[in-house]
């Protein structure tokens, strides 16, 4: 039993981190969908970084971008363990009679 709360933190994490990847992979493609219509000058937001090389141009996720993505992961992770809590107060609280 104890594997499977685990195992369902785990999955939580899982499904925290690929909401914040959708909410990142938004953004990627906005300035994406940006620099091939303008091809602006290089920039980085928060999350997002744009690098112009003689050869190429790139489009990355920043390290601040990864953290954001954890964070989500972790407040999803939160939000299980929280659930497993008060449905462990409310089986407790119950009375058979």
């Amino acid at each position: 039993m104890a594997f499977g709360k685990q195992l369902g933190l785990f999955l939580r994490f899982i499904y925290g981190y690929l909401i914040g990847f959708i909410f990142i992979s938004i953004i990627y493609i906005v300035v994406g969908i940006t620099v091939i219509l303008f091809r602006p000058e290089p920039f980085s937001i928060f999350v997002v970084e744009y690098i112009q090389e003689v050869d190429h141009f790139k489009l990355k996720i920043t390290l601040l971008g990864h953290l954001v993505m954890g964070l989500f992961g972790v407040v999803e992770w939160m939000k299980c363990k929280n659930e497993i809590r008060r449905r462990k107060k409310k089986r407790r609280k119950r009375t058979y009679e």
